[in-house]
């Protein structure tokens, strides 16, 4: 059987789709239905509200032993993070995940990630909609310019170790996006669809 593990923060783990769970849960059903003519594909939303690429980074290893002692199998794994280290608090200075270790962090989780699987895929970021997001809560601020970075260095590292990219940057618009950071139900299915449409055509899913 074919597992796809899947590591991300509040969007991945399916926040503001009140009609299917979000872009991930959209996907584990549409491999269910595999099932029956015997493909036999699992998706596992290993996700976290408010995770940015250091908290992926202290559990992945942890998380893909847990799958391993059950019975080690083929994995994909499917990186959707980044969207929460570039928030910064109060003041640019204040930032969750400065960029020196925001660029590390990746190289980590690439480094863990090749002892499991040689498929090893990351989406890209999202614009944010800044009317809504400056600030966000009563301190939190996010910035498309510094999303475009973030989401850039994500591309480059896949580019360094040749990994595979599906880029999001286009795929959403502000009307997309429930409270100017998450997606709405419209806008994951547009993620989804852009998920769906690359594991199908460059893995063979």
């Amino acid at each position: 059987m074919k597992k796809i593990l899947i590591f991300g923060d509040s969007i991945s783990w399916g926040a503001f789709d009140d009609e299917k769970g979000g872009w991930v849960e959209r996907l584990k059903t549409r491999y269910l239905d595999t099932f029956s003519e015997g493909k036999r594909i699992g998706v596992y939303n290993l996700s976290v509200s408010s995770n940015n690429t250091a908290g992926v980074l202290e559990t992945i290893e942890s998380d893909i032993e847990k799958f391993n002692k059950i019975e080690p199998e083929e994995y994909t794994l499917i990186f959707s993070i980044g969207s929460n280290d570039p928030v910064y608090v109060d003041t640019k200075d204040n930032v969750g995940v400065p960029f020196d270790s925001y660029r590390s962090n990746l190289e980590k989780i690439v480094e863990i990630s090749k002892k499991y699987s040689n498929d090893i895929v990351f989406t890209g970021l999202m614009i944010v909609d800044e009317e809504k997001t400056k600030p966000w809560s009563e301190n939190e601020y996010w910035e498309n310019e510094d999303m475009k970075r973030y989401n850039d260095e994500i591309e480059n590292i896949c580019k360094k170790y040749d990994l595979d990219f599906i880029p999001l940057w286009d795929v959403l618009t502000k009307e997309d996006l429930s409270d100017g950071l998450h997606p709405n139900a419209k806008g994951h299915e547009k993620i989804y669809r852009r998920v769906e449409n690359f594991l199908s055509e460059k893995l063979s899913l």
